[in-house]
């Protein structure tokens, strides 16, 4: 009988567990749910776009998981900067961790992009796979990660073909202090980005060709959180004196290979200004590409192998490696006295 009894104790404890359960997970779906209604017309309130046919939650009992069809959201006004679509958005919550949301688009994207003001650019985005994950800390969003796999990209300027990317990443934290705190905290956010094997034809008559290997950089953004959004507020951050401390980077395509680190800020051009040093190794290839590129003319090229070889002589860097300023100026970037490209304004 004492058995019997401790095996119905026990019996009735695992069937109250898995209703209170059962009871969490329906309250928990139904609370996010409710909270994506609010998100939306949060952002409908603020001019944005946020449209979805149907709503819907699986995922019981492990995780969470709303699926939204036929997502658009796009930016404010009536011809906003940019417009996302896509046929399906999954979200993925586990239970016992809120503060983490995991989001994926395993349905190509219609992207809509409105660059300088200009006419409306229309691409696709199809990847193999398309993950971010959101982390959040009272209520606000601390952290954001993002990765790309197998993607392709055609449409709007990419005339030459689709544009592949084997991979690319991109990672945003909040500054130490999470809420915004202008300059007495003066680490607004640090982002960190990796692109890797990407080829499009369009680059192949350029000096780089049209395989880059990999671009990577880790930077901190500084300054005071601008009042307004868009370009509006990078324009203010930047006249608040706002400056990127690029603490790496990295470029590997065709005969450029760098490596650099300092401080870039935009001039009032909305052009990229900055200060950094470098190392650049095998000049005499990137220099070739040049001169084919129509970039340098002979005169130039000549002028150029011959000043980085005495750098390199004098430096005695190691592999054929140069340590040299680089420098971005007037619209052009400078690696030591070459001239490698003409910088256009971001927006």
């Amino acid at each position: 009988m004492k058995v019997n009894f401790r095996y119905a104790a026990l019996s009735g404890i695992v069937l109250i567990t898995i209703i209170a359960y059962t009871a969490y997970w329906f309250s928990l779906a139904e609370e996010i749910v409710y909270g994506i209604a609010k998100w939306a017309e949060a952002r409908r309130g603020e001019g944005m776009v946020v449209e979805y046919s149907a709503l819907e939650v699986t995922g019981f009992p492990l995780r969470v998981q709303p699926q939204a069809s036929d997502v658009r959201i796009s930016g404010p006004g009536a011809d906003p900067a940019w417009e996302w679509r896509s046929a399906r958005l999954v979200g993925n919550v586990l239970p016992y961790s809120l503060n983490r949301i995991v989001l994926s688009t395993p349905e190509p994207q219609d992207i809509r992009l409105r660059i300088n003001g200009g006419k409306p650019e229309n691409y696709l985005l199809k990847p193999d796979s398309a993950f971010a994950s959101l982390t959040l800390k009272k209520g606000r969003l601390v952290r954001a990660d993002m990765d790309i796999k197998g993607g392709m990209l055609k449409g709007g300027r990419l005339q030459a073909g689709p544009l592949n990317i084997r991979r690319a990443q991109l990672h945003w934290r909040m500054g130490e202090n999470g809420a915004p705190q202008g300059l007495q905290n003066p680490v607004m956010f640090d982002l960190s980005a990796k692109l890797e094997n990407m080829d499009y034809p369009g680059f192949a008559g350029s000096a780089l060709g049209s395989h880059l290997t990999l671009i990577a950089m880790t930077a901190a953004i500084e300054g005071a959180w601008p009042s307004g959004t868009g370009v509006a507020a990078i324009r203010e951050w930047r006249d608040a004196g706002g400056v990127a401390q690029l603490k790496a980077a990295e470029i590997d395509w065709g005969p450029l290979k760098l490596k650099m680190a300092g401080t870039l800020a935009l001039d009032e051009k909305d052009r990229p200004i900055g200060s950094l040093t470098g190392q650049l190794a095998g000049h005499e290839g990137l220099i070739k590409g040049l001169l084919d590129a129509g970039q340098l003319n002979q005169d130039e090229a000549d002028a150029a192998n011959t000043g980085l070889g005495l750098i390199a002589m004098a430096a005695g860097g190691k592999n054929g490696e140069l340590n040299l300023p680089l420098v971005l100026q007037d619209g052009e970037m400078f690696i030591g006295p070459l001239r490698i490209a003409k910088l256009k304004p971001l927006y």
